[in-house]
């Protein structure tokens, strides 16, 4: 079986999982869940849970309770995506190839998705069945994650990435805005497969936290390329000057530094699986996804 055939079956796994999750939700006919499941379910790659599933695979994690932690992990992007779309903060029309969910139901109805897309994730991790995983190891989890995502993660990279445009940044600002902003969630990917599993090791996890930390970086770097480039096509076509391409990192250093500074990032990655290679861990499918993740086209 080729990476494209695993990451198709992951794909469409967790993707039934979310629909089930969100089809057993009260007030099916309400606007809330109609934007919860717009913001959700309408198109998305699912790296994420892909990671959990390849890392869970990496450590003999039961399939069961990878379903959870990347349920979790999908209903949190989903509600950090659907935020960062609404006027008070990025003001973006499409998501997915579709419009916004806060065009198709407003602002209101929007922030409460999101809202409630966020406190389903954490009641989906404390109270879905997770096999091989202690009560203690479960607080870990749900610990791990709000951590990632809060004022210490997600939340102020959000808050620095808000406050850029008042100043241009230098390279170093723009990197801690990308590591709270991106890389945590990546990080806590990986770190809730893992913490879910039979292993543990001070140094095993902080090699998965290099690695999580160089793919999460170089995810947004290749981000901000795409948008650079087409930002500068709409900028052609029209004279009012769009910010939206300052302060990314091929604005402050150019494409081809960004693309220097990915592929230091992607040679970092490949050097920690090396290492787990040494040590007997099967990492071909997080090879591929490394691959995959780094050098897609968007």
């Amino acid at each position: 079986m080729n990476f494209s055939d695993v990451y198709n079956i992951y794909q469409n796994r967790i993707n039934k999982k979310l629909i089930d999750v969100l089809n057993r939700l009260p007030f099916q006919h309400s606007i809330l869940i109609k934007s919860m499941k717009y913001g959700t379910l309408i198109g998305g790659k699912r790296l994420r849970a892909c990671l959990v599933y390849i890392i869970g695979e990496m450590f003999k994690v039961n399939i069961i309770t990878l379903d959870v932690i990347s349920i979790a992990i999908e209903l949190i992007h989903s509600y950090s995506l659907i935020h960062d779309d609404l006027p008070c903060i990025d003001n973006d029309y499409f998501r997915r190839g579709n419009v916004s969910c806060h065009v198709k139901y407003g602002e209101s109805f929007t922030i409460l998705a999101g809202d409630a897309l966020q406190s389903l994730a954490f009641n989906v991790l404390s109270t879905h069945i997770m096999p091989g995983v202690s009560d203690r190891n479960r607080i870990k989890i749900i610990s791990e994650l709000s951590y990632s995502i809060g004022s210490t993660g997600m939340c102020i990279g959000q808050t620095l990435d808000l406050q850029k445009d008042i100043k241009e940044l230098n390279i170093n600002e723009l990197e801690k805005i990308n590591l709270y902003k991106t890389a945590f969630l990546i990080r806590s990917s990986v770190r809730l497969s893992y913490l879910s599993s039979k292993f543990f090791s001070k140094k095993i996890l902080l090699l998965l936290d290099r690695f999580s930390i160089a793919i999460g970086l170089a995810f947004q770097i290749q981000d901000d390329i795409f948008d650079f480039k087409n930002d500068a096509k709409k900028t052609k076509k029209n004279t009012n000057e769009n910010k939206n391409i300052y302060n990314t990192y091929p604005y402050l250093i150019g494409i081809k530094q960004s693309q220097k500074k990915i592929k230091i990032l992607y040679q970092e990655a490949l050097s920690i699986l090396k290492i787990f290679k040494k040590k007997c861990f099967i990492v071909n499918n997080l090879e591929f996804l490394t691959d995959f993740i780094i050098q897609r086209s968007k």
